[in-house]
């Protein structure tokens, strides 16, 4: 039950969101604020009747080359930030490389290279930025935390060990003093908390849906169909699943989604303490095109078929809505950026301050095709991304923020 201690019903509410664009610029949307018994603070934004973007990310450099071997010549990204000027720094996985470029597009320099070497890497994953404007690039399988000076290379490293691999690395400096790093054995999910020689001070708990003492079953994964053949198991993703959304703030708050639930609808919660924020936005689901769907439930019955599996998957499990939460990230004023789908297959970022009251929404022009494995990242009125072309190959776009005509002003 609602304690009600605060009700504000902000009709055409607005604030002024620092760092992104129009300081003028405003939300139509109606925003309440309640306060539970237990003193979590619930907000919910509703739009407006036949809301419209409030920003567009309009393109205004572009680095990357379909041909050659330079430093734009990018194979796998894995990091990206930008810099004090307008410059930025990115991690190619492939070429285990630091790369970093002026506010004109020019190369600067490079760092790192395949090795275990000083400043060099075996399987680096991300890219941070730190204190001081240096670069910091986690390389779990080297064992180390690598720091560098973007124009004068390496300075030191410090070793990284123990905790879980990621694709990506997941994990953030925060407050510019500490590094909080995801970490999983079983069903305990914990945030790992480094100082900046990489020593572990302190393990916070995380919540979780599953009992620590419950063993893992293959078989009852929501997320995923099972197959057994030959003694062993697979696990196929279902397509269009709203898998778990997680995202750790510049303060350490942990902001997250709940596994199954395609609803708008995330939580912040402070490592190790109770969830302080519940930010439900309610936007319109947006239906997966029935053509879509069609077709991976016809690569699903492909597989089983391949297999030669005598049994069936339920495949009205695979959902009829999107995901409303694809990606959580913030800009460097500490405003919450949320991708959203669009009803016409675009890109949608809803915007909202460390509060969650939202502030505006921006779209990513068409032509732009994100790189959805690394966040943007936004720095006053301006945001860096990495988009790649029909042929797959990547580029870093730094995009202005400009105001939509139609918004209100």
């Amino acid at each position: 039950m609602y304690e009600r201690t605060q009700a504000i019903l902000i009709a055409g509410a607005w604030m002024a969101l620092a760092g992104c664009g129009d300081s003028e610029s405003r939300s139509d949307w109606t925003t309440l604020l309640d306060t539970l018994a237990s003193g979590t603070v619930h907000i919910t934004n509703i739009p407006a009747a036949n809301a419209s973007p409030t920003w567009t990310l309009v393109e205004e450099l572009r680095v990357g080359t379909l041909e050659g071997t330079g430093p734009d010549a990018f194979a796998y990204l894995k990091g990206l930030v930008a810099l004090e000027g307008g410059g930025f720094a990115v991690l190619d996985s492939q070429i285990q490389e630091l790369r970093v470029f002026g506010p004109d597009g020019a190369h600067v320099a490079s760092h790192g290279g395949k090795g275990q070497g000083p400043g060099e890497f075996v399987d680096a994953n991300g890219l941070m930025l730190g204190p001081n404007g240096r670069l910091w690039v986690p390389d779990a399988r080297n064992g180390r935390m690598s720091v560098f000076d973007p124009e004068d290379g390496f300075i030191e490293s410090f070793p990284l060990a123990g905790g879980s691999y990621s694709w990506v690395w997941d994990g953030a400096i925060v407050d510019g003093s500490r590094i909080y790093r995801p970490w999983s054995s079983g069903n305990r999910y914990h945030i790992r908390v480094y100082d900046l020689t990489m020593t572990l001070v302190d393990s916070l708990p995380l919540p979780s849906d599953n009992p620590e003492d419950e063993e893992f079953d293959p078989d009852s994964q929501s997320g995923a169909f099972y197959l057994e053949l030959n003694g062993g198991y697979s696990m196929y993703g279902i397509p269009f699943f709203a898998s778990t959304v997680s995202f750790i703030d510049s303060r350490g708050a942990v902001w997250s989604t709940r596994a199954g639930d395609p609803a708008y609808r995330m939580t912040q919660r402070e490592p190790g303490g109770e969830t302080t924020f519940v930010v439900e936005t309610r936007r319109p689901a947006v239906p997966v095109p029935e053509v879509e769907r069609d077709s991976v439930i016809d690569e699903l019955r492909q597989i089983l078929s391949d297999a030669g599996a005598s049994g069936e998957w339920d495949l009205t499990r695979v959902p009829t809505v999107k995901p409303a939460v694809e990606a959580i990230f913030e800009s460097v004023e500490r405003n919450l950026w949320v991708r959203t789908p669009s009803a016409d297959g675009g890109v949608l970022f809803d915007v909202y301050s460390g509060e969650g009251s939202h502030l505006g929404t921006a779209s990513l022009r068409a032509g732009l095709n994100l790189w959805d494995q690394v966040a943007p990242v936004v720095r006053g009125d301006s945001a860096w991304l990495i988009v790649t072309d029909e042929l797959d190959v990547q580029y870093v776009v730094r995009a202005r923020i400009a105001v939509e005509s139609t918004s209100i002003g």
